[in-house]
């Protein structure tokens, strides 16, 4: 697996990877998370992850006052292989660089595995709103 800068090539491929990592979740009424690829790489910090030259996985990392995790995604084909530890390494190293302390990102309720996933990888739950979960992370 190779992690480099996504650059706007990559908007289909990354695009494939968002619709069929969120397929499952479709009935539960999620913002359209393909939408603006293009102009998240062109304005924020997204990442992919490549096997054998084809984009499985990327996040996007939103830096401003806050550092946040606006998307991450892993292709269901290429789950359980580290890829999206990978990026969300790749993602708080970038943040610590900036000067953040922090990392935010928030999922849905009813997504129990992406939940268990964040838990597993250091995150800590840091409240709920209807349906959405958030998680922080503490940066070095």
């Amino acid at each position: 697996m190779t992690l480099r800068r996504a650059t706007q090539v990559d908007v289909v491929g990354l695009t494939a990877v968002l619709v069929a990592a969120y397929a499952p979740f479709q009935t539960l009424g999620l913002p359209p998370v393909t939408e603006g690829i293009a102009e998240d790489i062109r304005d924020h910090n997204v990442w992919v992850a490549e096997q054998g030259g084809i984009v499985c996985g990327g996040i996007v990392l939103v830096l401003g006052t806050q550092a946040h995790i606006a998307n991450l995604a892993v292709h269901p084909d290429a789950g359980g292989h580290g890829i999206g530890t990978a990026l969300i390494d790749q993602a708080l190293a970038a943040a610590t660089a900036a000067g953040h302390r922090q990392v935010q990102l928030a999922t849905h309720a009813k997504m129990a595995a992406t939940q268990a996933f964040y838990r597993k990888t250091g995150w800590e739950e840091a409240g709920r709103d209807g349906d959405k979960v958030y998680f922080t992370r503490q940066l070095n």
